[in-house]
């Protein structure tokens, strides 16, 4: 296994990413891979499609860049060990076989075993696995733990780190490589691009329960029947918008006699200080100048039937965000190039139309949440599916977020039918991932799911918001 003083010393490698890097639009027929972590185990993922999947192809992981790959040879030592097939997600056919440190090997030798090295023996391949032949498309979960230490130590100026995989073919050509990314301005990269679009235009990652995380949190250690249903996020705020996110699903609780008198729920559970989380967006804009929507709704506890409550946290955003928060006279037909004109980059959106009556300066209307409540993939996926296909508001400007997560009834929590968030989200995360990838991302705006690092959503968003200029242009 691989150690955590390894991966903290792998955290001192982070590599930067200048603000004038641009995005590309790439041919959706190229070969693509895709790191992304699972939620149960937090082992690294790693994904691809149109790959040749020949018979020597191999994708190796490593955490440095690979520039070049050669074969050794060594004397038949311990047998290795395939990873177990259960306790991964994605669609992997066939194990691969893992060697921690030491390389990649190949177990069909006999006398000696061929593995892989990377930049003349001086960076170690950390896991490698072979693509089964003629299937073009997979997502493996390797046996490469991920410590959450590292995304710590992401800012915004960083692109890659971590760990890198590469798609090598039988003489170790590499055809195509990927990292671990943040991305902490991608909107601002695109501005030339996609500054004249509304965000009801774009495709937006967002997180469904955006406030439930707890810091220095390890499921392996510290999980109980309460946190299997009560987190659905593994970054926190800070770490969720670095990595991409922009839209924040944020449900407020009320404790009138606390010092802490707002607090984010995920249902009846009390989760982080509201606090924390405004300083984190507040933060973030000022560093990025990112566009953030700040999703408010069900107010779950505290509340009561009355305004005053609402009165009181309203009062309170707009203390807190002053300046940052968007006039509701640039309305969701705003331009990103507008928005970003007035330096008013935190559109908070109310889910209740006395306060929106009452505060027409501070709030916009909410964002047209579409949940399926259901407990199973193929419901998810008809539900999913059905919406996008009938969907009528792709012609208004208040942006419409696809709930994109399975949700547990009552009695199956009590019961822990479905073994927690973590285990339904690798059950899901996956095939969302390419559900929006291949089908249904051309006309999705905001899509919000749990445990998002284990999907593909934040690269898929930029794909096609790419790929909208682009056919635009060339129409």
């Amino acid at each position: 296994m691989v150690g955590k003083a390894f991966l903290l010393a792998v955290s001192m490698q982070l590599v930067s990413w200048s603000v004038a890097q641009t995005y590309h639009f790439e041919d959706p027929k190229s070969l693509r891979l895709w790191l992304t972590i699972s939620a149960r185990k937090r082992f690294l993922e790693v994904s691809w499609r149109n790959a040749p999947a020949r018979k020597g192809d191999r994708v190796l992981i490593t955490t440095q860049e690979a520039h070049v790959f050669q074969k050794r040879l060594r004397p038949v030592g311990t047998p290795l060990a395939a990873f177990p097939r259960e306790e991964g997600s994605g669609s992997e056919e066939g194990s691969g076989n893992y060697v921690p440190i030491n390389g990649y090997t190949d177990p069909n030798q006999s006398a000696n075993q061929e593995f892989w090295v990377a930049n003349g023996g001086e960076l170690a391949v950390l896991a490698g696995l072979q693509p089964s032949v003629g299937l073009s498309t997979q997502w493996f979960t390797t046996g490469v733990p991920f410590d959450y230490e590292l995304s710590k130590n992401v800012t915004a100026q960083t692109h890659c780190y971590g760990f890198w995989a590469s798609y090598i073919n039988e003489e170790g050509d590499i055809l195509a490589r990927t990292c671990l990314k943040a991305f902490p301005r991608w909107m601002n990269d695109l501005k030339s691009k996609i500054g004249e679009l509304r965000l009801r235009d774009l495709f937006i990652p967002g997180t469904h329960d955006s406030g439930s995380y707890r810091p220095n949190f390890d499921p392996l250690l510290r999980e109980s029947l309460v946190t299997k249903y009560a987190l659905t996020q593994d970054d926190d705020i800070r770490g969720q918008l670095m990595h991409g996110v922009r839209y924040l699903d944020i449900r407020v609780g009320y404790y009138r006699n606390s010092p802490e008198q707002f607090f984010i729920y995920h249902g009846i559970t009390k989760q982080r200080p509201l606090q924390e989380v405004i300083n984190q967006v507040r933060d973030f804009v000022h560093e990025t100048n990112e566009i953030i929507i700040f999703g408010l709704k069900e107010f779950p506890i505290g509340f009561g039937k009355g305004l005053g409550v609402h009165r009181l946290l309203v009062t309170y955003l707009r203390d807190q965000f002053q300046d940052l928060i968007a006039h509701p006279s640039l309305n969701w037909s705003a331009s990103l190039r507008d928005i970003w004109a007035r330096k008013q980059n935190v559109f908070l959106a109310y889910e209740k139309q006395a306060m929106l009556d009452e505060f027409p300066e501070t709030l916009f209307g909410p964002v047209d949440q579409r949940w399926g409540n259901v407990q199973t993939w193929p419901r998810l996926e008809t539900y999913l599916r059905n919406i996008n296909e009938f969907d009528v508001a792709r012609f208004y400007s208040r942006p419409i977020a696809d709930m994109a997560e399975l949700t547990p009834e009552t009695w199956d929590v009590i019961l822990d039918k479905h073994g927690g968030l973590r285990k339904m989200s690798d059950n899901v995360n996956w095939r969302i991932s390419l559900l929006y990838r291949d089908e249904l991302g051309t006309h999705a705006n905001i899509v919000a799911a749990d445990f998002i690092r284990g999907t593909t959503l934040v690269e898929t968003a930029m794909d096609f918001n790419l790929r909208k200029i682009y056919e635009d242009s060339s129409t």
